[in-house]
């Protein structure tokens, strides 16, 4: 048998390199993503529940959205803008859905309020440095550090994907691309929607809310399309009342 030339050696190491180079960075196949349910509630309540902490989480995004030009002003240094703060003005948009909650539903809403509050408190140094105006603190970001949160202690799972994602965690899955598609739509109309789904053996009800563009956000997600926005990336080209994303949230059913 003749030996192999240094060259044919040579050729097939590349080729070996550039099949493992390939699998870098690239999601891992088969199996299910870790996760362990701990807070659930019956099926007849998956849905109301989703919807729940899917406007909860709307509605703190409101609250830090109207803030934000306090937020952003670099000549102020401490904002008064502590969870408490927070929690007082969140809890008050949230009145009509604190009325009526299962014994399922209550302790899961203590949670999220708690995760609420423990975002805000956490962002206090960075929201009170003088002498910046923008801090990369968004409702997005609350909301992503409050659904991380709200997740440790009851395994709920809480997303924002987007069309155009600038965060690697608001990467759309497959149901998320799909539910994209649909809120995206000409004639959608912005309606929410869900369904149940399987998120490996656990049977979950997966709700999404869409999020429209209001007039601050087209600094960055407006137009002229392609143009480069405040923080390098290049603008969307969409307008005022356009869905952008979704809050996502599946909640497990015990039924």
């Amino acid at each position: 048998m003749r030996p192999m030339s240094r060259g044919l050696l040579a050729g097939l190491a590349a080729v070996a390199s550039v099949t493992v180079q390939a699998e870098i960075g690239d999601a891992a196949r088969g199996g299910q993503p870790e996760s362990l349910f701990i807070d659930k509630v019956p099926t007849a309540q998956g849905q109301a529940t989703a919807e729940l902490i899917a406007k909860a989480l709307a509605k703190g995004r409101l609250v830090i959205f109207g803030h934000m030009g306090k937020l952003t002003d670099p000549k102020l240094g401490d904002k008064g803008f502590t969870g408490d703060y927070f929690m007082a003005h969140w809890k008050a948009t949230l009145e009509p859905e604190l009325m009526g909650l299962t014994p399922e539903q209550k302790p899961i809403l203590e949670k999220l309020l708690w995760a609420g509050k423990q975002s805000i408190d956490n962002n206090q140094d960075r929201l009170n440095v003088k002498g910046v105006g923008w801090k990369n603190f968004l409702p997005a970001k609350w909301a992503r550090e409050t659904g991380d949160l709200l997740n440790t202690r009851t395994g709920i799972v809480t997303r924002q994907p987007s069309r155009a994602y600038r965060h690697p965690a608001n990467r759309p899955d497959e149901l998320d691309r799909k539910a994209l598609v649909r809120a995206t739509s000409a004639g959608f109309g912005g309606r929410p929607f869900g369904e149940f789904a399987m998120m490996g053996k656990q049977k979950v009800y997966r709700y999404y809310e869409p999020v429209p563009l209001m007039k601050p956000c087209l600094a960055c997600h407006g137009e002229p399309k392609g143009e480069r926005d405040i923080l390098g990336y290049e603008k969307d080209g969409l307008k005022e009342g356009d869905v952008f994303g979704l809050i996502s949230v599946a909640v497990p059913v015990t039924d």
